[in-house]
């Protein structure tokens, strides 16, 4: 369930030893969602937070637009000798 919400990375999932919780076992199912949660929010490595985890756990919106890409036209050259464009 908790790999709904985060994603591990840079790892095999397996156990790994944290400074706060000792051994995790990132490859069971069954982890709690505030125990990753708080490691998240202390700067573990190891795990990165989902568009699923991003609704579910701080309400944020996943859909976020981008905004619009303003295309500048180029400069105009100008001829000196009869003041048409090129």
């Amino acid at each position: 369930m908790w790999k709904r919400y985060f994603k591990f990375v840079k790892l095999r999932p397996g156990k790994v030893v944290t400074a706060l919780y000792g051994d995790i076992d990132f490859s069971a199912d069954n982890l709690g969602i505030e125990i990753l949660k708080t490691l998240f929010e202390n700067d573990f490595p190891y795990l990165v937070l989902t568009e699923d985890g991003k609704a579910e756990l701080y309400g944020l919106d996943t859909f976020i637009r981008k905004p619009k890409k303003i295309k500048i036209p180029n400069h105009i050259k100008v001829s000196q000798y009869n003041g048409k464009q090129i």
